[in-house]
Parts: structure tokens; sequence; C-alpha cells
């Protein structure tokens, strides 16, 4: 493994100063409650194995899992869940990658390395660009600018436990079904794409752009935007429709020009837009 269980999955949360990354804690002491049995873990391992071997079958004859393992997620001052993933290194045979897989649908997602990853990277800030109608995104006028693009990997719900976001909150409530959101904003260490598209080389501009795309790209975004940038036109309704348009989510979206600041963002089950004015 490549470290990959320190920082495999995080929940992609804001501060005052932009964007960051909150990583899920792996470190399995007695101090931190397990919010899982031991034979639900064993179960969730054991469909991993049978979907890992359902998925070579028809898709890699010569692949194998070289290693296989629970992922686990610990929301801050949370327990510790189960994450319906199981994780390790797979071979096709040739390479081994990093993999993820999805025990709920069988989809195995690898780490293709950082060309690949840059270029997805590349491709989904084209993306935005389009699809928001602008020139550029500009990630060079502030320390706090941040672009961040990665897949949702099968999961529909992005709500977490009222509170379990704030430092020291303990919780006892079930998160919601499909509630872990499953992402990396760091194309420098890890990032997941299909795996059919990493063994076969594929297109990357074509598996971005194609509208029939299962997974979301998940957007975290500070940046700015060309001077003279109508930024009140980002409505609720207009976000939504461009989501709904190029199989985006925009997890956190922050517009900047000089004068003003566009927000998008979510607290609880509601979404928000705000403008206000950007002092330097």
């Amino acid at each position: 493994m490549t470290g990959i269980k320190k920082i495999i999955i995080g929940f992609l949360t804001v501060t005052v100063s932009g964007l960051m990354l909150t990583g899920c804690n792996v470190d399995m002491t007695k101090e931190l409650r397990e919010h899982y049995t031991k034979e639900e873990a064993a179960d969730e391992l054991k469909t991993g194995e049978e979907k890992m071997e359902e998925w070579i079958g028809v898709n890699c004859p010569n692949g194998k899992a070289v290693s296989m393992e629970n992922s686990f997620c610990q929301l801050t001052g949370g327990p510790i869940f189960l994450t319906g993933f199981v994780e390790g290194e797979f071979s096709d045979g040739r390479e081994t990658y990093d993999y993820l897989m999805n025990i709920e649908n069988g989809e195995l997602y690898l780490d293709p390395g950082g060309e690949k990853r840059q270029e997805f990277f590349d491709e989904c800030r084209s993306l935005v660009e389009e699809s928001l109608g602008v020139d550029e995104l500009i990630l060079d006028k502030s320390e706090y600018s941040n672009m961040s693009f990665v897949l949702s990997m099968g999961m529909d719900d992005w709500i977490m436990v009222d509170k379990a976001d704030k430092q020291g909150v303990e919780t006892n409530d079930k998160l919601k079904e499909g509630a872990l959101g499953f992402w990396l904003t760091n194309v420098e260490s890890h990032g997941y794409l299909p795996a059919d598209l990493v063994l076969s080389d594929g297109d990357v501009k074509e598996f971005v752009r194609d509208r029939d795309r299962t997974d979301l790209i998940v957007v975290g975004m500070n940046v700015y935007v060309p001077e003279g940038t109508d930024l009140s036109r980002y409505t609720l309704d207009n976000l939504e429709s461009i989501e709904k348009e190029y199989g985006l989510y925009f997890e956190r979206l922050i517009l900047n020009t000089d004068k003003e600041q566009m927000d998008f963002n979510q607290n609880g089950d509601e979404r928000n837009v705000s403008i206000s004015k950007n002092e330097k």
C-alpha cells in the first residue's frame, strides 16, 4: 500500500479561509468507538470478495486482488463507520494499482497514477469553465484559491449527521443511507477513475464529457473569474440546472471578482447562494 489507509477517504469541508480536506481517521485505537460489529465488517469484506471475483470474471481474466480490507471512516468528533467500500491493491497481470470497490454496486475504481489524474483534473476544469460560461477559472489571485474534482463513486447522498462535522461533538445518530461521500481532492496524492477506463487506457476527455456518465464529478472550488463576470446570474436554479446538464455536483462553489464574491454552499438539507462584497 502507498499510504492509502491514512488518506483514502475525505469529506470536503470549508473554512473561512478557503477549501480544505478533512481526512478520515483510521487509527483503530481503544479510545475510538466503533459504530459497527465485527460481523458487519466481516460481511462487507465477504461481499467485497464476491463482487471482486465477479468483476474480474467479466472484465479482467488475468486480474487479481493482491490485498483487500475494509475501509473505515471517522467523522470529526464521532464514531468510526464502515464505508461500504473495500480497498487494497489490484493487479491486472502487468501493473498494480490501489483500488476502491463499492460493494453495493460492484463498481471498481483504480488510482491511475499522476499523469492520468492530472489529465482528469484538466478536463474537469475545462468542463466547469464551459458550464459556468467563463473563459478562465483563475487560481493565482489568492492564497486561498482551491480547485478540486473527484468522482462520486456511486454515492448518491451528501448529507452528514447533524453536527457531526463540529469538533468535539459525539453522536449516536446513524448516518443516512449513502450519507458518506467518498472522494479525495488532492490530485498530487490519490484519485480514482473507473477501472475499465484505467485498464483500457481510455479517453479521459470522452469520459468527462459523457452526459450519460453515472458518476457525478464533485466540484470544490474557491477561485477568481474574469472581471466583468456577472455573478448575479448564478442563482440556485441556474447552478442546479448546470449540475444536471453537465453531470456535476457543486459541493462548494466560491467565485470571486475583485469586487464581489458568490458563495454556493450547503447547510444541512438546504443549498444557498449568496453574493457579498469582496474585501481585498
